[in-house]
């Protein structure tokens, strides 16, 4: 368990490494995830040796969004004044979310 955490932090401090030395305007865990996406395609490190973390991880996914939540009424004077607008987007980008993830579990899928 302890390796595990240690390769899924490890490749987040990795991506928050290349951000900040290459000034990218893309979060360091996206990169993160990209690099560990990467090792696993191409097997420089096994999924048995991050999955006891993972698992962990997204059991208790849903404990990561709270802090987000309850961000989010910090603003609500100019999420309610732009409602319609962000409503709007929420639907149009769940949309197009849901239709890339069929496409890709298509393609991937047989």
């Amino acid at each position: 368990m302890i390796k595990a955490l240690f390769y899924i932090f490890g490749f987040l401090l990795a991506g928050e490494l290349i951000r900040y030395i290459f000034n990218i305007p893309v979060a360091g865990n996206i990169i993160g995830m990209l690099l560990i996406f990467l090792a696993l395609r191409f097997k420089w490190i096994k999924l048995e040796d991050v999955k006891p973390a993972s698992d962990k991880l997204i059991k208790y996914l849903i404990l990561f969004f709270i802090p987000y939540g309850v961000g989010l009424m910090v603003y609500y004077d100019i999420i309610q004044g732009h409602l319609i607008p962000i409503s709007i987007a929420v639907v149009i980008s769940t949309i197009i979310s849901f239709y890339i993830t069929g496409i890709i579990m298509e393609k991937f899928g047989k």
